[in-house]
């Protein structure tokens, strides 16, 4: 029984040494297995994007990546592109990258989800600070890894996440996006963008 017991375990294991040689030996005998192989699943089909040693610290930039997940790709560069912290730059950068990797690599850009943004400490620097009555003490400046996730789903799935009503053809957010930036602006009388701040660039 125990050896039966282990010869399971083994043939249920697809990858490994001794899963093959299970497998050598029960076709050798002519004995079936005691259960069937486990089908190795294959990954989705994602795309990613890696930015690495962001001069911000990690909670400042987990603050802006947790407004991305689970949104349509565009939907989350928009998102962005009206967030008024300055991080939002460098996340709109990474889901942009991703978007184009994905093309590349033959997924289809109308049905992307922005799957997870992992933020992770990267590097930091000491430096001496400076205090009263000739005291000193230690002041850290952080940074940050950046990997941003782009998932293909369905047609359907799709149409289930946040605000996507507003991206269907015809819709005036689309008009708006075909438009070039400096036009874009003049609709948007509200907005007042960071200096220097280009969506494209």
């Amino acid at each position: 029984f125990f050896l039966a017991h282990m010869l399971a375990r083994l043939a249920g294991s697809s990858r490994g040494p001794a899963a093959r040689a299970v497998r050598s030996l029960s076709s050798a005998l002519g004995v079936p297995l005691p259960v069937a192989p486990a089908a190795e699943v294959k990954p989705g089909r994602t795309a990613q994007a890696f930015y690495r040693n962001l001069p911000v610290s990690p909670k400042k930039l987990r603050v802006v990546a947790n407004l991305t997940p689970k949104l349509y790709w565009r939907e989350a560069m928009m998102q962005l592109e009206f967030c008024r912290k300055q991080m939002a730059v460098m996340v709109k950068n990474a889901i942009e990258s991703a978007a184009g990797n994905a093309e590349a690599q033959g997924l289809s850009k109308e049905r992307l989800v922005v799957d997870e943004v992992v933020v992770n400490k990267g590097k930091h620097f000491k430096k001496m600070d400076i205090k009263a009555r000739g005291k000193t003490g230690i002041r850290k400046t952080y940074f940050s890894h950046l990997r941003v996730v782009l998932r293909e789903v369905a047609e359907e799935e799709v149409g289930r996440t946040q605000h996507f009503g507003k991206w269907r053809p015809g819709s005036k957010l689309n008009q708006l996006l075909a438009l070039p930036w400096a036009e874009r602006v003049k609709h948007l009388p509200r907005y007042k963008p960071l200096p220097g701040y280009d969506p494209h660039g």
